[in-house]
């Protein structure tokens, strides 16, 4: 797998059109506006998403999860990924899926159901859920008329966290050699498959885009190509029947798959393995495979009261009456009018099946707001436990701030009181604090507080452009040089800027309207509100090198990077991108290529002091017209450090300790002690410095 190939415009083109066209629409919901203003400027935004992979810029951008409620009490992790993030890893899946569909396709529909590729060029990445469903309950249906009355159900742990990613690589390329475009590309997943860099690993896949669910695919196609040898099974993602015609048929079946599944570090649920014999087709079909939910957008034609009631009741179950058919609650859910009958079960329901949460608001949301329905929602938001739920309260909550009378003054204090808590706490998860940023917001278009601005204050960029949309009116009415619109316009991630590209047309407003320059909005939002005639003039190309220095180094955007580095740019970037993805996993490495790289900056830097009659210039060739040691140039006491220190001491300490390294001198010369790595601690030390050295940089070329 080669940069070159994963960054070509058609593959990256390919997999926004995947990504747009996918069929996972709970996911979809938190990116769809995100979405349609990337595509405003597609061309231009793709463009510079393959030079900066090419360039080596590109860096992962934030992740953050939503932990959805299970109907076994856990928790369902979703992974909401930075818009290129999805990108990238969707056009990993395409090269994938061309080099191991191939040895799939035999597998498909016969024993396995669950995400099946459309042509390899097709913008739709899979069939239909429901054709390819419906063929795994007819293959069911097959053996078990067939005589195959003994159902084996076996079931994976964590699947998705567990999936190796040097391992899921080497299954589409067998003879994958580790270069370094390959140790790229597991950079980024183990940032992807983890919340905080640090702790970063290399297994797991991110749940909700449609490219980890092809990828988890193909990460067992291995398990079944070996199990279907001489076993009947069918799978749906991680949901395997071993069928057979006897108990111990079966149990041998089971065990080559739990051996096979072992080998490839994943985890079988003991709790749901079970031998069964089959006494009716509804016993062999057993309980469905739990799926994701496509269909449930509310955009599908609505049900009449009497259907709806109809439906509803058949999907539940035992005296009290629990959900037991959860696909036809939540198709009644999504699409069901208002009815009193039909709302007594909900609110009856909702402290019950946290798991339907997402469907019970939607049904919730069709509703003005009554005591009754405030009520429920108050005790939720006090008693669950779970952030989902309490987060999906305060969405229903910033509705009723609307109507008048439906929260009492002492009631909304408290509210206002407990959501202030919620977004400084950082104990606090995505979930809630977007919902009780959304309350917020609403009070503050209210007039009860000025809540909003408390969104300048989060970390989480993807939450921030979540919450563009109830930013009060008033802060695009009364501009600001430093509120809460100038923050998101600021921020180096392009969501919240994607975001803002609608509501600033409306206005009719521009960056500089917010003290903001151009220059200061992230390329890919800058390139959308070029298109819609917000930002006048060319937009500059992306540079790289300056990329990683303002990503890393917190210095100021400049774009003079080019001309001062000449023909000895490309290398230069090539030094720093090998640099950074390492400052974190590998320090004395880091060390010594941003040594490397000082010295080519420091080189670059005399031919400017020589050209504009500078002071601090010094011989960088020898008289035997070789290159003078660059510890040599920056020595102390010379022109250069007499005139520039604030470079010349941090290079100067960082090359003398780049040769007390082990790998670069086993003991050191004065004092013949051992050498030691570089340390998390020093490492830091030098990155506050180089900032320094290189806004010292930029002063001295401007």
């Amino acid at each position: 797998m080669k940069i070159e190939e994963l960054a070509s415009y058609t593959n990256l083109e390919l997999a926004w059109r995947r990504i747009t066209t996918g069929a996972n629409a709970p996911y979809k919901r938190y990116f769809r506006q995100m979405y349609y203003s990337y595509e405003i400027a597609l061309g231009k935004n793709l463009t510079e998403l393959q030079a900066r992979v090419k360039g080596g810029s590109f860096a992962p951008g934030e992740v953050r999860r939503i932990y959805l409620p299970k109907q076994s009490g856990l928790h369902r992790p979703i992974t909401l990924l930075s818009l290129e993030d999805q990108i990238l890893l969707q056009a990993i899946a395409n090269l994938v899926a061309k080099k191991i569909q191939p040895r799939r396709k035999p597998m498909q529909m016969r024993y396995v159901f669950s995400n099946i590729l459309q042509d390899p060029n097709s913008i739709f990445f899979f069939y239909d859920w429901k054709q390819t469903y419906h063929r795994f309950q007819r293959q069911i249906e097959q053996h078990y008329q067939s005589g195959l009355k003994w159902v084996g159900d076996f079931d994976l742990a964590a699947f998705y966290d567990t999936i190796s990613h040097e391992l899921l690589l080497k299954t589409a390329y067998p003879k994958l050699a580790i270069t370094d475009d390959v140790n790229r590309i597991l950079g980024w997943l183990k940032i992807w498959a983890s919340v905080r860099p640090a702790a970063a690993h290399g297994h797991g896949i991110p749940q909700g885009p449609i490219a980890s669910d092809f990828l988890a695919e193909c990460f067992l196609l291995p398990v079944d190509k070996n199990l279907a040898i001489d076993t009947s099974f069918v799978r749906y993602v991680d949901d395997l029947r071993v069928l057979g015609r006897s108990e111990e048929e079966v149990r041998r079946g089971v065990i080559k798959l739990e051996m096979l599944c072992r080998e490839r570090g994943l985890i079988p649920q003991i709790g749901k393995y079970a031998i069964r014999q089959a006494t009716s087709l509804r016993d062999a079909l057993g309980m469905l495979p739990s799926i994701a939910a496509p269909h449930d957008t509310g955009l599908a034609p609505r049900m009449g009261r009497s259907e709806a009631i109809r439906l509803f009741r058949k999907a539940l179950a035992g005296r009290k009456q629990h959900i037991a058919d959860k696909t036809r609650a939540r198709y009644v859910l999504y699409r069901a009018d208002r009815s009193p009958q039909l709302l007594t079960y909900v609110l009856r329901l909702l402290p019950r099946h946290p798991e339907h949460v997402d469907a019970f608001v939607h049904y919730l949301s069709q509703y003005s707001g009554t005591k009754r329905i405030r009520e429920a929602v108050l005790g939720l938001l006090a008693s669950s436990p779970y952030e989902y739920v309490k987060g999906e309260m305060w969405h229903l909550l910033a509705r009723m701030l609307r109507i008048p009378l439906l929260l009492d003054k002492a009631t909304r204090q408290k509210l206002v009181t407990e959501a202030v808590d919620a977004t400084k706490s950082r104990k606090v998860g995505v979930a809630i604090k977007w919902g009780a940023l959304d309350f917020l917001c609403v009070a503050d278009q209210l007039g009860f507080g000025r809540y909003g601005e408390f969104l300048r204050y989060l970390d989480s960029a993807i939450l921030q452009a979540l919450l563009v949309p109830v930013i009060p009116v008033d802060r695009f009415e009364k501009p600001e040089s430093d509120g809460v619109i100038a923050r998101l316009l600021k921020r180096t991630a392009p969501e919240p800027g994607l975001m803002l590209a609608e509501p600033l047309a409306h206005y009719g407003l521009a960056p500089k309207n917010f003290g903001v320059t151009d220059e200061s909005v992230a390329s890919q939002a800058a390139n959308v509100l070029m298109a819609v005639g917000i930002i006048k003039g060319v937009h500059k190309h992306v540079d790289p090198l300056g990329e990683i220095l303002v990503r890393r180094y917190g210095i100021p955007n400049w774009g003079g990077w080019r001309n001062l580095l000449g023909g000895q740019y490309v290398h230069a970037v090539g030094l720093l991108a090998q640099a950074d993805p390492v400052f974190l996993s590998g320090p004395s490495r880091w060390l010594t290529l941003q040594n490397s790289f000082n010295q080519a900056l420091f080189l670059a830097i005399q031919g400017h002091l020589r050209a504009a009659g500078l002071p601090g210039e010094v011989a960088t060739i020898g008289r035997n017209g070789q290159l003078v040691d660059f510890g040599t140039t920056v020595q102390s006491g010379n022109q250069f450090s007499k005139a520039y220190p604030v470079i010349a001491d941090v290079f100067r300490d960082m090359n003398t300790r780049r040769n007390k390294l082990p790998s670069t001198h086993p003991y050191d010369k004065k004092t013949t002690s051992q050498n030691v790595y570089l340390k998390p601690q020093e490492r830091n030390k030098y990155l506050a410095r180089l900032g320094h050295a290189y806004k010292e940089a930029i002063r001295i070329c401007t």
